[in-house]
C-alpha cells in the first residue's frame, strides 16, 4: 500500500543559511545524525550518495530532482522494509525565519507500515532537530 508521510519545523534562521546546510546533497553526514560517512559518485541529477550508518550499515540514494530550496531522492540501496520511496527536503520562508520540510511517498506492507512511517518520521524529526540547534545556537 502506498503510504505518505511529512515532517515540518520552523527554524529561527533565514532560509538561506538554512539551505546551505541542508541543500547540499552531498553533505548529509553534516546535519543528519547517525550518517558517518558520505561517498558520492557522479554529479547532479542521477548523483548516488553512499551513507555509511554506525553499525556499518550503508544506504544509497539517487538525485532525481533538484531546485534552489528542495532536492528529491529515491533509495537504491540498502534493508529498508518497503519499496518504491520517494523523498523531499526543502526550505521555505517563513516571516523571515525558515520551515524545513520533509515529505516522503513508500510502498509498503500492511505489516510494516507502522514502524516504516514512525521510524521515517522519528529519524527526520531527529534530523530537523539538530538542523535548529546548529543554525539557532549562533
Amino acid at each position: 500500500m502506498k503510504e505518505n508521510l511529512s515532517v515540518a519545523l520552523d527554524i529561527n534562521a533565514t532560509p538561506s543559511n538554512t539551505w546551505n546546510l541542508v541543500g547540499p546533497f552531498e553533505t548529509m553526514q553534516s546535519w543528519f545524525p547517525g550518517i558517518i560517512n558520505t561517498n558520492i559518485e557522479g554529479s547532479g541529477i542521477g548523483t548516488i550518495r553512499h551513507l555509511t550508518m554506525p553499525d556499518g550499515a550503508i544506504f544509497s540514494d539517487q538525485l532525481t530532482e533538484q531546485g534552489d530550496d528542495f532536492y528529491s531522492y529515491t533509495i537504491v540501496g540498502g534493508d529498508v522494509p518497503f519499496e518504491n520511496y520517494l523523498g523531499t527536503v526543502s526550505v521555505t520562508n517563513n516571516n523571515g525565519g525558515a520551515t524545513l520540510k520533509y515529505y516522503a511517498s513508500i510502498d509498503v506492507s500492511e505489516e510494516n507500515r507502522e514502524a516504516s512511517v514512525a521510524f521515517l518520521t522519528e529519524l527526520y524529526t531527529a534530523a530537523f532537530k539538530n538542523v535548529k540547534n546548529l543554525l539557532e545556537k549562533n
